[in-house]
């Protein structure tokens, strides 16, 4: 039986693959994005750091131990920081699922870019960057998750039977994924589209959304008994870096458009990767 962790990462490349093909073959042949610029010298670390993360953190999470009833006998709330001492005592199946809904529904907010002319004109360039930016949050998530081995809250909780307390990933707490990955969804998008939107009005609207959607996710998850606040904090805090500043690394600075056709440049789009330096 394949194992849940595995089952997650089969998800993310499935997922990492449809945004970049889907952008992709969007694009059409010959045309420079407005706003950001794609770089051997930037996407080569990023892609190789971002895929050799996820394998490790894989191979790291092969060696999963779960809890044991006598790992559970040694738990002491007495012991968890003040700020997290309230979550010991949750544990709510509906709070679970909600979650789980947030995080599944930020996974459409940057197909949203695609209302936007400059998106449209190349979407694979923003393909690129989400699937980077997907990368590198699976690595920092899954090996500090795989490291760390903190337990999530409702192992404390005795009215919790044994068997979920034991079970696979409940050692998993720090930091929570899913806030992470919501947060850096909400992100990039809101990102993206103030960075190629003047509507001061559009820009307050996905800013709002982007602080706001991961907040509710890490509010469901700590309800749901699987993360400590410190937990939704730093999974928040990482996918909000992440998700602004992969754009932000790529955005050209420069407002002269012949300044930006001279720098070299990778565009890709169906059936091509096309890569320009101009001297």
């Amino acid at each position: 039986m394949m194992k849940t962790y595995d089952r997650g990462l089969l998800s993310l490349i499935r997922l990492c693959l449809f945004y970049f093909i889907f952008f992709c073959l969007l694009s059409p042949v010959g045309y420079s994005q407005h706003i950001y610029q794609l770089k051997p010298a930037k996407e080569i670390p990023l892609l190789a750091a971002g895929v050799g993360g996820t394998i490790t953190s894989v191979l790291l999470r092969n060696k999963y131990k779960p809890l044991t009833a006598d790992d559970l006998g040694k738990l002491n709330a007495s012991d968890i920081f003040a700020i997290d001492h309230s979550a010991a005592s949750n544990y709510g199946k509906g709070a679970r699922v909600a979650s789980d809904v947030f995080v599944s529904v930020s996974y459409a907010f940057p197909l949203t870019t695609l209302f936007l002319p400059d998106i449209r004109s190349d979407p694979g360039t923003i393909g690129v960057m989400l699937a980077e930016a997907l990368l590198i949050n699976e690595t920092l998530t899954g090996i500090t998750k795989s490291l760390v081995r903190r337990p999530r809250p409702f192992t404390y909780n005795q009215d919790v039977p044994e068997n979920i307390r034991t079970g696979v990933g409940s050692n998993y707490s720090f930091f929570s994924g899913h806030t992470s990955y919501t947060a850096t969804f909400s992100f990039f998008t809101a990102k993206v589209i103030s960075d190629n939107t003047d509507n001061n009005t559009v820009k307050a609207v996905v800013w709002t959304g982007a602080v706001l959607w991961p907040a509710a996710t890490g509010y469901f998850r700590y309800k749901a008994g699987m993360h400590f606040p410190t937990d939704v904090i730093t999974g928040y805090l990482v996918g909000a870096s992440i998700g602004y500043f992969v754009p932000q690394l790529h955005k050209i600075k420069t407002k002269n458009e012949d300044a930006k056709v001279q720098l070299s440049n990778l565009q890709v789009g169906p059936g091509f990767v096309y890569l320009s330096i101009a001297f």
